[in-house]
C-alpha cells in the first residue's frame, strides 16, 4: 500500500525555519544597533566613533596648547602653563605683532619637535619650544618688513632650533643650553643679511652742518633745530627700566609689558620675580656707572640680560646667602659683558641678543666646583623649592 506524503510537511519546516533565522537576524541587528546608535528624537546618528576621535583630537590640541604655553614660560625659567600665558598676554599688550610671531614661533619648534621624534620629556616642560618663541619675537623687530617673509623666517628658524639644542645637549652635557640655540640661528640669519641693507640716512651733523652753510639766518637756524629736539629721558624713564628691561627679554620696549610679566613670574615664584626685577636694575646701575648712553638705559637695554642672568642663578642653585650674593654679581658682569659685545656685533649691523647672559650663567653654573658654598639645585625649579 503506498504511503501518502504530505506536501504541506517540508513547506511548514522551511516557513518556520525561516521564521526563526529572522528572528536571530534581527535580534542581533538591534542589539549592535543599540549599542552605536544614539536616538535623538525621531532621529538617529551613528556617534560612537566620531565621538571618540573627537575626544581623542580635543586632548591632544590641548596637550599641544599645554605644551607650547610652557614653551613660552621656560623662556624665563618657567615650567607653567599660566605664567605663559600670562607672558604671552603680556606681549600682546607691547607689541600684538611680536606676540603673533613668537606664538608662531613656539608651535613650530614644539610641533618639529614632536614630528622628530626628540625626546618627549623635554617637549611636555616646553624646553624645546623656548627657543622659537625667541626667533619668533627677533623675526619680528630685527627680521624682513614684510610679513609674509617674516613668517617664512620664524617658521624656518624656530624648526630649526629642536635640531640645534639636542646637538648642545650632547656637547654641553649636564650643563643646560640657555638660549644658545636662539643665538646660533638667529645671528646666523642677520650676520648674514643685516650688512648688505642699504645704509641709513646721513647723520644729523652732516645734515646741520650743511643747513648751517646755506643759511642766511643762523640763529634763526640754531633756535628751530633747538625746538625739534627730542627731549633727554627724564629720571622716571630711568626708573622704569628694570621693567622694559624685563620686557626687553621677548625685545619688547614697554613698562607695562614687563610689569605684566613680573605678575606672571611672581604667581610662579615671588622669590624668582625678586631676582628678575632686581637683576635687571643692577644691569641698568652697571650701564650707568660704566657711562652708556641714557637713552639705551630707559630702552632696558642693559636689564634683560642682567635679568636672565639673576633668575638663571635662582632657579638652579639652593637658596642662600651666596647665591643671592651670585644673582647680584653674575647681574653687573652680564652688564658689561654686554656693553662689550654690544659694540662688536653692531660693527657688523647685528644685536648681541641674549649672548651675554649664556655665556656668564655657563661661568656661575660651573662655579659649585670651586666654591663649596654655592650648591646646584637637585631638581631646579624656584628658590623656594630648590633643595641640595
Amino acid at each position: 500500500m503506498l504511503r501518502r506524503i504530505s506536501w504541506k510537511a517540508p513547506i511548514k519546516d522551511w516557513y518556520w525555519k525561516q521564521t526563526d533565522q529572522k528572528i536571530l537576524f534581527n535580534s542581533l541587528f538591534h542589539r549592535s544597533l543599540n549599542r552605536k546608535v544614539t536616538a535623538i528624537g525621531n532621529r538617529s546618528f551613528s556617534t560612537a566613533v566620531p565621538e571618540k576621535n573627537d575626544r581623542d583630537f580635543q586632548k591632544r590640541a590641548s596637550d599641544f596648547a599645554d605644551v607650547s604655553a610652557r614653551g613660552i614660560g621656560q623662556v624665563i625659567f618657567l615650567n607653567s602653563q599660566t605664567s605663559g600665558l600670562a607672558i604671552l598676554g603680556g606681549l600682546a599688550l607691547g607689541d600684538p605683532y611680536l606676540a603673533t610671531m613668537a606664538t608662531i614661533g613656539t608651535i613650530t619648534a614644539t610641533g618639529t619637535a614632536k614630528l622628530a621624534g626628540i625626546d618627549s620629556t623635554s617637549i611636555n616642560d616646553g624646553l624645546l619650544g623656548y627657543n622659537g618663541c625667541l626667533v619668533g619675537c627677533a623675526a619680528a623687530v630685527f627680521g624682513p618688513a614684510s610679513i609674509m617673509a617674516c613668517t617664512t623666517t620664524t617658521l624656518v628658524g624656530s624648526a630649526a632650533t629642536p635640531f640645534v639644542a639636542s646637538a648642545l645637549k650632547e656637547s654641553m652635557g649636564n650643563m643646560p643650553q640657555w638660549t644658545f640655540a636662539f643665538n646660533i640661528v638667529t645671528l646666523t640669519n642677520l650676520l648674514r643679511t643685516r650688512p648688505f641693507l642699504p645704509p641709513p640716512p646721513s647723520g644729523e651733523t652732516e645734515t646741520f652742518v650743511l643747513e648751517e652753510l646755506m643759511s642766511k639766518d643762523f640763529e634763526a637756524l640754531v633756535m628751530a633745530r633747538e625746538s625739534t629736539t627730542v627731549p633727554s629721558p627724564s629720571v622716571g624713564d630711568l626708573m622704569m627700566s628694570p621693567l622694559k628691561g624685563i620686557s626687553q627679554i621677548f625685545v619688547v620696549e614697554s613698562s607695562l609689558s614687563g610689569a605684566v610679566i613680573v605678575g606672571g613670574i611672581a604667581s610662579y615664584s615671588p622669590m624668582l620675580a625678586a631676582h628678575a626685577v632686581v637683576g635687571s636694575a643692577i644691569g641698568t646701575l652697571m650701564g650707568l656707572v660704566t657711562g652708556a648712553e641714557m637713552t639705551e638705559l630707559t630702552m632696558g637695554l642693559y636689564g634683560f640680560n642682567s635679568a636672565l642672568t639673576s633668575m638663571g642663578v635662582g632657579v638652579f642653585f639652593v637658596h642662600s646667602t651666596p647665591t643671592m650674593l651670585l644673582s647680584a654679581g653674575g647681574a653687573a658682569l652680564t652688564a658689561s659683558l654686554f656693553g662689550a659685545m654690544k659694540t662688536v656685533f653692531g660693527a657688523y649691523g647685528a644685536p648681541a641678543l641674549t649672548l651675554p647672559f649664556c655665556f656668564t650663567m655657563s661661568a656661575c653654573y660651573l662655579l659649585p666646583k670651586q666654591i663649596p658654598a654655592l650648591v646646584l639645585a637637585k631638581s631646579p625649579h624656584s628658590p623656594e623649592k630648590n633643595q641640595a
